[in-house]
């Protein structure tokens, strides 16, 4: 190869590879930094498609978990609250069953009566101070909640007041007063455990779904890690290459430059 002067094709080729490889150090470093071989566009455009699409995806289903499981606190308070009103009830049905007998006094009939009316008082108290985030759940403005995920899922919660119940009306100042209320009370009874059997049956759906969300949510993160993130081994491997062919190119550009001095020096000898 001829001697030349005002161009030094090896050296301009060696200074290209040189800033490739340097180039390739840097961006290894990054991403060793990060732990993820994406982060930006340009290191893979169609990979960060997907894993963006993944990561929203995730991000969904942990909310919707987040959602469902405000459903099952909803649905707990709920059946809590339905807990207290059914022991009153069942309290009341034994004071009727005691007021039914022939035997008492009407004032003895009045104190049981006074008890019950008490215990239907705390019946619709009950009804409304029972609140999940603000929201009364057992006085009739709160049937369906809807929890914000797909599929519409909703929690559906019965009015429980003794209205509702049919009760409000219980009166054991009188024997057949006494009598009357037990049926009654066996209807609010029955009512009360259909609606804890509801909520039951929801609390249980909700679990389930719960369960499916999470295994989905894991099973989207790891194919969005298998995508994103470096393997750390190979980069390291990587990096030890690069940095050989850096310093190996940087020489490799000094001896280039002595074409162009050797030159010289013919013309000068």
């Amino acid at each position: 190869m001829g001697l030349r002067i005002n161009s030094n094709e090896p050296a301009l080729f060696i200074q290209r590879q040189t800033q490739q490889t340097s180039n390739a150090l840097l961006r290894g470093l990054e991403q060793l930094a990060t732990g993820q071989r994406i982060n930006r566009g340009a290191d893979d455009a169609a990979g960060l498609a997907i894993v963006e699409r993944f990561r929203a995806q995730v991000n969904q289903l942990n909310q919707e978990v987040s959602n469902l499981q405000s459903g099952v606190n909803v649905v707990q308070t709920a059946d809590g609250a339905l807990g207290t009103q059914e022991e009153a009830v069942q309290r009341v049905r034994e004071l009727a069953l005691q007021a039914s007998n022939g035997t008492l006094t009407d004032d003895q009939r009045a104190a049981l009566n006074q008890e019950a009316q008490q215990l239907l008082e705390q019946i619709d108290e009950t009804a409304a101070n029972t609140e999940f985030n603000g929201q009364t759940l057992l006085d009739g403005s709160a049937t369906n909640v809807e929890l914000g995920v797909e599929g519409d899922i909703e929690v559906n919660i019965n009015e429980s007041t003794a209205t509702s119940l049919g009760i409000n009306g219980v009166d054991l100042s009188t024997q057949a007063g006494a009598q009357s209320a037990i049926q009654d009370l066996d209807d609010a009874l029955s009512s009360i455990q259909e609606n804890r059997a509801n909520l039951g049956a929801q609390e249980n759906r909700f679990t389930r779904a719960i369960d499916v969300r999470e295994t989905e949510s894991l099973n989207t993160a790891e194919a969005e890690s298998r995508i994103r993130d470096l393997d750390i081994a190979r980069q390291t491997i990587e990096q030890s290459r690069n940095s050989i062919l850096l310093q190996g190119g940087l020489a490799a550009l000094v001896q280039s430059n002595v074409l162009g001095q050797n030159a010289a020096r013919l013309l000068g000898s």
